[in-house]
């Protein structure tokens, strides 16, 4: 099996307040984030293999409730079907979390500590690196995401789990998968004009099947 990998250039992306990508019962739809690139390069789902990036949001001082960025991944067919994935850093209750949000029918939310960014009065910036991977296993196929912990050189020392997510992979003829950064800033409270401005230092690396190369799976 063969695969292609392709690194986008290394960006800032900003976005305005009232800005989120969140679907939540009985009514709420919101996708009006910035990505980059914009618009999403998209791949057939049956050849997506990984995609990882790395980023870095303002000092905690200047941060808002539910600020955001990361990798999100776009899954649309003909007919207005999509779903999403968008995983990275959020600003919750005073304190940076790694953030993973799912979306088939509705969203869901889960929120993971990030050790170490306990201290957010030194203006450090919370970033991190995460990564968005098919995997297998004896029961089927799912999407696994991870979070990349570096050490000070940036070399990779742990690979922790985040979440698996199963309904991916499920029916993926047809199906297409956008691939790219994005930032929100969902509240308005603190002023309208402010922008919320993150940087994506090492761009965005995307890993796909070569066609003609068997069912995507990696064996």
């Amino acid at each position: 099996m063969s695969t292609t990998t392709t690194t986008l250039e290394p960006f800032t992306l900003s976005a305005p307040p009232g800005t989120d990508i969140w679907r939540k019962p009985p009514s709420h739809n919101t996708f009006n984030a910035p990505t980059n690139p914009s618009p999403l390069p998209t791949f057939a789902l049956e050849t997506f293999q990984r995609a990882k990036l790395t980023f870095a949001l303002p000092p905690a001082d200047k941060l808002r409730q539910y600020d955001q960025a990361g990798l999100l991944l776009h899954l649309t067919k003909p007919l207005n079907q999509d779903k999403w994935i968008k995983t990275g850093i959020e600003f919750y209750a005073g304190n940076p979390y790694i953030a993973t949000v799912g979306c088939d029918a509705w969203a869901d939310w889960s929120l993971v500590p990030m050790p170490e960014s306990t201290n957010n009065s030194n203006g450090s910036q919370p970033g991190a690196t995460i990564e968005a991977r098919r995997e297998k296993d004896g029961l089927g196929r799912s999407l696994w995401i991870y979070w990349i912990v570096r050490d000070g050189s940036g070399k990779e020392v742990e690979r922790r789990p985040l979440r698996e997510v199963t309904w991916v992979f499920a029916e993926e003829e047809g199906w297409r998968v956008g691939v790219g950064g994005y930032v929100c800033r969902p509240t308005t409270e603190g002023g309208e004009d402010e922008r919320l401005e993150v940087e994506f230092g090492e761009g965005v690396e995307i890993e796909i099947l070569d066609k003609g190369n068997g069912d995507g799976e990696k064996k």
